[in-house]
């Protein structure tokens, strides 16, 4: 509900109170990475300094997909389970996802 007492729909996830949150760090398994079976409405998805991680909606669009930008802090997708999203990456490097419910 927003603090006018209006209702507010699951269009804009990012002006809803999350009802639960938590925190998953994948590692690259043969330059792969899946995030977990976790229902939530968006993710924050980040990578360490310097790594170079691509991001897709499936393993082998994520190994030729687009670049996380190194520059920016963080991305935030809305979806609705962490397991929509695939990565690629240098074995044995991390990528770590924020998600809420």
């Amino acid at each position: 509900m927003a603090a006018d007492g209006s209702y507010k729909d699951n269009a804009s996830p990012s002006d809803i109170v999350s009802g639960s949150f938590g925190v998953e760090i994948l590692t690259f398994v043969a330059s792969a990475a899946q995030g977990a079976n976790q229902p939530c409405r968006e993710v924050t998805i980040w990578q360490n300094a310097g790594k170079t991680v691509k991001i897709g909606e499936d393993a082998t669009a994520a190994a030729s997909g687009p670049v996380l930008n190194d520059s920016e802090a963080y991305l935030r997708i809305p979806i609705s389970n962490t397991n929509k999203l695939f990565f690629s990456g240098t074995t044995g490097e991390k990528v770590n996802l924020l998600w809420r419910s």
